[in-house]
């Protein structure tokens, strides 16, 4: 625990005007877009870094320009069990959003290794993969914008990058008709898949990513 009393956070203390009320909505779904943690109305807090202080320092300006309050805090927490508890649930949320990419990229991988044993293709199949993987990349994009945790999620963030990557180069091979190629490959992504699936069954722990 006290390797991670030194931890900095930014805080963001803001007050918008009651009417009309899309402003308020406006300023609450950008901060649901940063992933900040609530730690109470209008008060938000994520972990110190260069990028959350611009987007923290952009909205504060926004909100003022639109007639409200803002106030940016440099802070540490003085008891470890708050700043674990803010740092479990930001982690959740950011790993939930990256396991939905890893769930449905092995999805993609599966059906396509049915594919391959049966080297079936044809412009339907085409099209039912190259829509698996434009939503593959939709919820990766989302992820990433709302991760703002730098080195904290960078693991979780690496396996769903390369996940994509390995999505992106089978659906090439399968286009070519290069079946025996897609197959090798399949058997490697096998054996990734499986030390992937065992680090999803282990919880997130803030105590060693925060250190």
């Amino acid at each position: 625990m006290s390797e991670r009393s030194g931890m900095r956070w930014l805080q963001l203390t803001y007050k918008v005007p009651s009417e009309p009320s899309q402003k308020r909505v406006w300023v609450w779904r950008r901060l649901q877009h940063l992933g900040a943690y609530p730690l109470q109305h209008s008060v938000y807090v994520l972990p110190f870094t260069e990028e959350v202080e611009k987007q923290f320092r952009q909205l504060a300006s926004e909100i003022r320009e639109m007639g409200g309050e803002a106030c940016l805090f440099a802070l540490v927490a003085l008891d470890p069990a708050d700043e674990e508890r803010m740092l479990e649930t930001l982690l959740e949320a950011r790993h939930r959003e990256y396991d939905q990419v890893i769930q449905l990229g092995e999805r993609f991988l599966t059906h396509a290794a049915s594919l391959a044993d049966i080297e079936c293709h044809s412009e339907v199949v085409q099209a039912e993969l190259g829509d698996c993987l434009e939503k593959l990349h939709g919820l990766f994009r989302s992820a990433r914008r709302h991760d703002l945790l730098g080195s904290l999620t960078a693991a979780k963030r690496a396996t769903a990058a390369e996940l994509l990557a390995s999505c992106e180069q089978l659906f090439r091979i399968l286009l070519e008709g290069d079946y025996s190629r897609a197959r090798r490959l399949l058997a490697f992504y096998g054996e990734s898949l499986a030390g992937t699936a065992e680090e999803r069954r282990q919880p997130a722990d803030s105590s060693t990513v925060a250190g």
